[in-house]
């Protein structure tokens, strides 16, 4: 069974970038499927796009967004 390697010290340096790179990933991930979610919706409902689900959308797309690029980073 293949081990893993062990995972790179962390910096203050490298923490700062990894906090900027992480913020705006899980800005623009969030922020494009909320926003496609409400051209969708808006599309296809009439009565409007509900705030409540545009913040879910945003969050939970954010946060996947956010571990994806955490994996990426740490290798």
């Amino acid at each position: 069974m293949p081990t893993q390697p062990a995972p790179r010290p962390v910096t203050a340096g490298r923490a700062l970038v990894l906090f900027v790179v992480y913020t705006v990933v899980f800005a623009v991930g969030g922020g494009l499927a909320a926003g496609i979610m409400a051209v969708v919706f808006e599309a296809v409902s009439s009565e409007g796009y509900d705030g409540t689900v545009y913040a879910i959308t945003f969050g939970v797309t954010g946060f996947i967004a956010y571990r994806l690029a955490q994996r990426v980073a740490e290798g």
